[in-house]
């Protein structure tokens, strides 16, 4: 029998001893993995709904509550429509300070047997839209035609690549790359592929809008402030220039999805840092224990020719195994709880949720992996310690 050999054979041999050791470096890589995967998805979708906002204010009409409604289609999905008059584009554009404004509109389909699915409808116009394109260039470089939608990552695409809205069919022709926001749940189309779509509304008795105005009408209006002019000062002129509407800066309704990511973060960062000083404590303590159990064993190894340096290398070795075995299954435990399940997550929190790109998600593994072994190799190192500072004799005296 090889002296290598005996790493593994201790570990067989001594199944309750390792076992216990196991869950333990288990609950470590899980609760580690786990915090820290979660955080990264919040992170990620927070960036994601900056990136996608785009614009510095978004104005819509007062009544329509703006930063309620705006928080639910983008951060959760909520169906809703409102709409103020056109002319109300113009007067943005004219204030000084204002670099680009660009038009949306909102519908909403029904649950009902005249569309697919209840979705929310977001109209843009191509032709001055700086928010809704980049994005949509990342997945779709060709030309919307007049009954083309684009779709977000969560809604379900048929083989015909066609959605009914209305009891129209509408092409699909991309579906968008995922966000972690409402977004993903939302239709996108042209300004005047959504009037078509009020048309078939209305011919089905279901009236968005007067049916006269409705290429006169939008929903929102996407800001872009020019360099050097003050935000706040901005959307102040345009409350005051333009009537029954509601200016409401983006990095406001940002914050206040940052302030409740900050503290669920802490939350989270905080349980894990518990969880792992406990395990590491435990496994310190289990550790030490073990010398007492082990002695005779070590010591029948020295008699047998083995040096510290060997009885050392022998339980480190085992420290390593039983870790790093324990640390991939907490991993894959973790994966098994969030990938499933993340839309779940999202919901719960109420926080946009993206998760990280496969090839960060291999580097926090590895990290995660890394810390559990060395967790587990940092308590077996007191008993390396012990076991160099004791002869074999006085090991084989001392009564187990």
């Amino acid at each position: 029998m090889k002296f290598t050999s005996l790493p593994i054979l201790n570990i067989l041999g001594k199944k309750g001893r390792s076992s216990a050791l196991f869950v333990f470096a288990l609950i470590l890589s899980f609760s580690i993995f786990g915090g820290a995967l979660i955080l990264l998805s919040l992170r990620n979708g927070l960036k994601s709904l900056e990136s996608r906002l785009g614009a510095d204010i978004i104005v819509v009409p007062y009544e329509a509550r703006t930063k309620v409604s705006a928080d639910t289609i983008l951060n959760q999905g909520n169906r809703t429509y409102f709409y103020m008059s056109r002319a109300n584009l113009e007067k943005v554009a004219s204030i000084e300070g204002v670099e680009k404004v660009s038009p949306q509109v909102y519908m909403c389909s029904m649950n009902a047997g005249c569309c697919s699915v209840s979705l929310q409808l977001i109209g843009f116009d191509p032709e001055t839209d700086f928010t809704i394109q980049p994005w949509v260039r990342e997945s779709f470089s060709g030309k919307l035609g007049d009954e083309d939608i684009l779709i977000g990552s969560k809604v379900t695409l048929t083989s015909s690549r066609k959605l009914k809205f209305f009891n129209h069919d509408w092409n699909v022709a991309a579906c968008l790359d995922e966000t972690g926001t409402g977004l993903d749940n939302a239709v996108f189309a042209t300004t005047k592929t959504i009037n078509r779509m009020m048309e078939e509304a209305d011919k089905i008795g279901w009236n968005f809008t007067d049916q006269k105005y409705s290429d006169k009408m939008i929903s929102t209006i996407m800001v872009k402030v020019a360099d050097g002019y003050d935000i706040d000062n901005i959307a102040g002129k345009i409350q005051r220039k333009v009537r029954k509407t509601q200016a409401v800066k983006t990095k406001s309704m940002t914050s206040g999805i940052a302030s409740s990511l900050s503290g669920v973060s802490k939350i989270i960062a905080a349980l894990t840092a518990v969880v792992w000083l406990l395990c590491l404590v435990i496994l310190i303590v289990v550790s030490t224990l073990i010398i007492g159990e082990r002695k005779k064993e070590f010591a029948v190894l020295r008699v047998m020719g083995a040096s510290q340096k060997k009885l050392s290398f022998l339980v480190m070795a085992e420290s390593v195994l039983v870790n790093a075995s324990g640390g991939l299954s907490g991993i894959a435990l973790a994966l098994l709880c969030v990938l499933p399940f993340h839309t779940l997550i999202k919901m719960v929190l109420g926080l946009p949720f993206l998760l990280p790109s496969p090839a960060m998600g291999a580097v926090l593994v590895l990290l995660s992996l890394m810390i559990s072994v060395l967790c587990g190799c940092f308590a077996s190192s007191f008993v390396a310690g012990k076991i160099a500072k004791v002869d074999a004799g006085t090991m084989l005296r001392v009564e187990n």
